[in-house]
């Protein structure tokens, strides 16, 4: 996997972003709408809150990658997909795109929400990172660092 490199925000992107959600069919927005296709005027509406949303991230990107770093209150979220749409649940791939974009020694979560709060669209994957490397979630492990490429053996 080679390093990451950060893409600049620009009016080029923002209308790729735009032309491209315009061109889809009114029925792709279903999933958005609660199952129901969407007015033009709400379709409209919809694609410019992505449209400014899309400007106020930063977007990193490498040969399998792309990431798109928010802050979103007291936490920074990445949105992690591969270019390909396929599914990516390597952890160590995770681990190294927190560590290369936010730091090592800041500590991120995986949430896995109710059903209410579910998001789940295009094999992204969601971290939500701490905003200080001082800050520790109040779970998980707490011995020493422990890493190894072969299995522990535990009977």
């Amino acid at each position: 996997m080679n390093a990451f490199v950060k893409h600049p925000r620009n009016a080029f992107s923002a209308m790729a972003q735009r032309n491209m959600l315009l061109a889809k069919p009114p029925a792709y927005f279903s999933g958005v709408f609660n199952g129901r296709t969407p007015s033009l005027q709400e379709r409209l509406a919809w694609i410019e809150r992505q449209v400014v949303q899309l400007l106020s991230w930063d977007i990193y990107t490498n040969d399998v990658y792309q990431v798109m770093v928010e802050k979103n209150g007291d936490f920074t979220h990445l949105c992690i997909r591969r270019h390909d749409g396929q599914p990516s649940k390597d952890w160590k791939e995770h681990q190294q795109i927190k560590n290369e974009i936010i730091g090592p020694e800041y500590e991120a979560a995986e949430l896995f929400p109710a059903e209410s709060r579910l998001i789940d669209t295009t094999n992204e994957y969601h971290l939500w990172v701490l905003p200080s490397p001082s800050h520790r979630f109040p779970f998980g492990f707490t011995a020493n660092r422990c890493v190894t490429e072969t299995p522990l053996a535990f009977s």
